[in-house]
């Protein structure tokens, strides 16, 4: 079988598996629904990672941070990160990979990465949808199905990122977010504009609600439709257009295991981690 073969067919191999939706339990480390921990994403201070990542590490554990999520890994092997996090007392949340990481012969790389750091989420964001080719969206659900399949059977569970595009691109006048998690299970009338496959129940969400802002959507309103297949969300504070305090309210409630900062100005210092880990662990108390 050929690349273009292999990518063609990913998707209805993992759909036919007839995979049930793992649920909560079975997201990262087996979490209970108990309160979100808070987590820094390393895109959020790259440049001091790039200088000094073990040390950045350590000063983030210092804050209250109880856990990291790639975006680099900073030329670090495996056995590198898993010693370094437990140096100084992180949990290796979620590996943030592009889905050319979830494609054979690199995705048997990236499980054999997750075994040997202790890392059993990956998280995987996609760049190359239009509105023009339907056939971009069909790629990445074929080539993320199929890696949640084999995926799950190493224990380990892949999520979906979304950036702006999956709500601002739109087919029969319903944003692709839409059409890649509900299909026609809640809509029934979109299997008449996507004659193709979704993601499976397999494939958990990793929701950003800056991403969704950006693109003109209300984030409340779209993380309330499907907020308990998140085990992780993407914080970014600084974004007056999200209602934080309601975001993470929907969160506690349905068993969120991490909220994930991610500033997106100042990858320099540790001033605006600092300032989110404050401001979040007030709304997780409350």
């Amino acid at each position: 079988m050929n690349r273009r073969e292999f990518i063609l067919s990913a998707g209805a191999a993992a759909l036919a598996a007839g995979a049930s939706h793992p649920g909560y339990a079975e997201s990262p480390g087996g979490a209970s629904r108990s309160a979100p921990r808070l987590a820094f994403q390393v895109y959020g201070v790259r440049d001091l990672c790039d200088g000094d990542l073990a040390g950045t590490l350590k000063a983030a554990k210092a804050m209250g941070y109880d856990g990291v999520e790639t975006g680099r890994l900073y030329g670090r092997s495996a056995a590198e990160w898993k010693a370094m996090c437990a140096d100084v007392g992180l949990e290796l949340v979620a590996l943030q990979l592009y889905p050319f990481n979830l494609t054979e012969p690199d995705l048997a790389k990236t499980i054999r990465f997750c075994h040997e750091s202790g890392c059993t989420h990956v998280s995987t964001a996609w760049f190359k949808g239009s509105a023009e080719n339907l056939g971009d969206w069909q790629l990445a659900v074929n080539v993320i199905n199929h890696a949640a399949e084999v995926c799950a059977r190493e224990g380990i569970t892949v999520a979906y990122h979304n950036h702006d595009q999956e709500f601002a691109v739109r087919f029969g006048g319903r944003p692709v977010w839409e059409w890649l998690f509900e299909g026609e299970g809640r809509n029934p009338e979109l299997a008449q504009v996507f004659p193709l496959s979704r993601f499976s129940s397999r494939v958990l969400q990793e929701f950003d609600a800056n991403w969704c802002a950006v693109a003109g959507e209300d984030p409340v309103a779209w993380f309330r439709r499907s907020a308990a297949r998140n085990p992780t969300i993407h914080v970014t504070v600084e974004d007056p257009r999200c209602d934080w305090p309601e975001l993470v309210r929907i969160a506690k409630g349905a068993g969120t295991r991490w909220l994930v900062v991610k500033p997106t100005r100042d990858p320099k210092t540790l001033d605006l981690i600092r300032k989110d880990h404050a401001y979040l662990k007030g709304l997780i108390e409350t």
